[in-house]
């Protein structure tokens, strides 16, 4: 390890929350967040880096997807891809170019094109990319629509105002019929219970889909997650089912 990595863990990593915390004090929520998945993924553990269960939680997203209909053929968005976890279960079962994942952490975005390497998936051409903006506007997606949009432990670590701001934006890059996938923490209310986890009710998120046009779907009891997060469908009121 080089000597500057090791006084920062040395310093920082005896105590992580002090390290958080600092971050979001000098920091908007979304930059403290995104240095925070930089340092972790540049101390070398890019599996634990993103929340850890890596062949499990890689599984599970891919084989809930596939089950909900999933086929090769189908274009995807990964929202908040990391060092593709999941990722790169999808881009191996797709067709070249129809997969597209996008991160606010640029370590994770580099760490996840070496998986590509590693795993020989960079033939498969997924579009992988840092989101300068750190918004969930898409408007880096220049237009381009999707029939599967999954974000995995993202909601879980957003605040109330980007999560609307989602739900306001998700139907411009969803194609007709197509839906999107989300994990939660539920509570019987908001809470912001730790430095960057929040859990909300499944009332909340089903206001938000009457206010943006969405019927809003409980999935939870098909998608075992090894800590107990929720999972939500989102399909817009009018589709053609």
């Amino acid at each position: 390890m080089k000597l500057k990595a090791f006084v920062k863990k040395a310093l920082n990593w005896g105590s992580p929350d002090k390290y958080v915390r600092k971050l979001h004090e000098k920091k908007a929520y979304l930059d403290a967040y995104a240095a925070h998945t930089d340092t972790r993924v540049a101390e070398g553990d890019y599996q634990r880096a993103i929340g850890g269960s890596w062949d499990e939680m890689g599984k599970l997203q891919f084989d809930f997807l596939v089950k909900k209909g999933l086929k090769p053929e189908h274009s995807m968005l990964d929202i908040g891809c990391g060092t593709l976890r999941g990722g790169r279960h999808f881009i191996k079962y797709l067709n070249s170019g129809n997969y597209t994942g996008f991160d606010i952490s640029e370590k994770a975005i580099e760490r996840g094109r070496r998986v590509l390497q590693e795993e020989g998936l960079a033939n498969k051409n997924p579009r992988l990319f840092v989101t300068k903006e750190k918004n969930l506007k898409f408007h880096e997606l220049g237009g381009k629509k999707f029939d599967f949009i999954l974000a995995q432990s993202v909601l879980t670590h957003l605040p109330p105002e980007p999560i609307e701001e989602c739900f306001e934006y998700i139907g411009k890059v969803m194609n007709e019929g197509g839906v999107f996938y989300f994990t939660y923490f539920q509570a019987e209310r908001y809470r912001h219970f730790s430095i960057e986890d929040f859990e909300y009710p499944f009332s909340h998120f089903e206001s938000l889909g009457k206010q943006f046009g969405f019927v809003i779907n409980n999935c939870s009891s098909e998608y075992p997650h090894p800590i107990g997060q929720k999972m939500a469908e989102v399909k817009k009121r009018d589709a053609k089912l």
